[in-house]
């Protein structure tokens, strides 16, 4: 069954929906804004959380190295 949970980035800090057991998901899924291996426990497709405003400011896109 899936279910979602809302939790940051670890990296950037960007708010995320973490959807864990829908079509699309992997075990090494990655932010949409850093582009950073998300760690998480069961397979999970993370979309940027748009619903409601930041605790923080979100600093941009940091370069690629």
């Amino acid at each position: 069954m899936a279910h979602a949970h809302f939790a940051p980035c670890p990296h950037c800090g960007a708010p995320l929906s973490y959807l864990v057991g829908v079509s699309g998901s992997t075990l090494t899924p990655r932010c949409p804004r850093c582009q950073q291996v998300v760690p998480v426990s069961h397979a999970t497709f993370l979309m940027a959380d748009n619903s409601r405003p930041s605790d923080k400011p979100f600093k941009g896109i940091p370069p690629r190295a």
